[in-house]
C-alpha cells in the first residue's frame, strides 16, 4: 500500500496513467481527501506494512495490501499499481468496466479500499499520518 501512495505522487510527476491514477481518483470521489493524505498513515498506508493496523482506515490498507498480493500471486505478469483500468460513478457507485483478469480485479481491490476509507472516515487521525514503523506493535494479521 505504502508503494501505492509512492507511486501516486510519482505519477503525477510523469505523464504514466496506470493503476495509481485511477485509485487515487476512487480515493477522492469516495472520501472527499487526497490520495496523499493516506501515505505514510498508520502501519499499512503507503510503502511497505507491518505489525498490527492501528485503527479501521489503517485495516483498510492491510485489505488492499492483501487483495493486490492475492491478485499477483493468482495472476503473475499482472502489475496492480500499473495496470491501467476504467471505471465509472453511477450516483455514488463505482462501477468497474469489463477487463482483463488483472484489470478488473485492480478496480475491484480499488473500489472496495475507497469504500472502506469511507465507510471508516470517522476513524481517520491526524496523529496517525507520517507514523514511524518503529511503533507499530504486534504481529502481522493474516490475509
Amino acid at each position: 500500500m505504502k508503494l501505492l501512495v509512492l507511486l501516486v505522487c510519482l505519477a503525477g510527476l510523469a505523464s504514466v496513467d496506470g493503476g495509481v491514477i485511477q485509485f487515487a481518483r476512487m480515493i477522492k470521489v469516495k472520501t472527499g481527501k487526497n490520495a496523499l493524505a493516506y501515505n505514510g498513515y498508520g502501519c499499512y498506508c503507503g510503502l511497505g506494512g507491518t505489525k498490527q493496523p492501528l485503527d479501521a482506515t489503517d485495516r483498510c490498507c492491510h485489505a488492499h495490501d492483501c487483495c493486490y498480493s492475492k491478485l499477483k500471486s493468482s495472476s503473475p505478469g499482472c502489475h496492480p499499481t500499473l495496470v491501467h483500468y476504467t471505471f465509472y460513478l453511477q450516483g455514488d457507485e463505482i462501477v468497474c468496466e469489463p477487463g482483463n483478469f488483472c484489470q478488473k480485479t485492480a478496480c475491484e481491490c480499488d473500489k472496495a479500499a475507497a469504500e472502506c476509507f469511507k465507510k471508516n472516515l470517522g476513524t481517520y487521525k491526524k496523529s496517525y499520518s507520517n507514523y514511524p514503523n518503529f511503533l507499530c506493535k504486534g504481529s502481522r494479521p493474516q490475509c
